[in-house]
């Protein structure tokens, strides 16, 4: 049996990615997967940065694009296959870590974890969060042969009694019923209202108009959810904005 495996592409307009600067994020990756990811989450894949033409067909692909129009992030295709978008730009490898990392955890967009509502307003509550590796700690990355890459939480950060470390680089402070860092989001359902809840970059705390749609997939539905939060996907601009405070 083959081993997934996931490509990276530039489908920038002009091809403005060097191909030499995608086989060194995938060599990157490569190293990232196996030795710091697969022992914490259990998963991998063989990354590589193929040229045209020679993607196989059954690969996920990560694709490089200009600019984001709408959700980015990781989706599913009309053949129901994943594939990720990650936006061009000086934070480009951890842009595509990011994706990587978090379509090996939850691939389909529909992996839940129960753990204590982070919501001060509602302590006492236990909600169904969408595991998504990268998103409460997107704003803090680390080095592999000169490469940045994405850090990403353990499975210890959705654990209230665990102890530290609860991300890979030991940045967060405590696992969750701690809010997350500024800077970084994190999702999840409430099953007393059925609505997606989430914690947005700046801190706030926002609820979701209408219930969730049953039969939906989850990442898919959050994303229509907060229509007006693109941005949580745009990991440069994520960088740039709180790299500048």
């Amino acid at each position: 049996m083959s081993s997934l495996q996931i490509v990276l592409i530039d489908t920038t307009a002009n091809s403005v990615v060097p191909p030499g600067l995608l086989q060194q994020i995938a060599a990157a990756l490569q190293q990232q997967v196996d030795n710091d990811f697969a022992p914490a989450w259990g998963v991998r894949a063989d990354i590589s940065a193929p040229a045209a033409g020679d993607v196989p067909d059954e690969a996920w692909q990560v694709k490089v694009i200009d600019s984001l129009p709408g959700a980015g992030g990781v989706h599913l295709d009309d053949q129901g296959k994943p594939y990720a978008e990650a936006v061009n730009g000086p934070d480009l490898s951890v842009a595509i870590s990011h994706e990587v990392l978090e379509m090996l955890v939850d691939p389909w967009g529909n992996r839940f974890t129960p753990g204590p509502d982070i919501d001060p307003a509602f302590p006492d509550r236990e909600v169904f969060y969408l595991v998504e590796v990268g998103d409460p700690c997107e704003v803090t990355s680390y080095p592999i042969g000169g490469v940045q890459v994405s850090d990403f939480i353990l499975p210890s950060f959705y654990d209230p009694n665990a102890t530290a470390p609860f991300d890979f680089r030991g940045t967060l402070a405590g696992p969750l019923p701690q809010q997350v860092p500024q800077g970084c989001y994190i999702s999840w359902i409430d099953p007393a209202d059925w609505k997606w809840h989430q914690q947005r970059p700046d801190g706030t705390f926002v609820t979701a108009d209408a219930t969730a749609t049953p039969g939906q997939n989850p990442r898919e539905d959050r994303d229509k959810a907060f229509p007006d939060d693109d941005d949580r996907h745009n990991i440069p601009a994520i960088y740039k904005s709180w790299s500048a405070d």
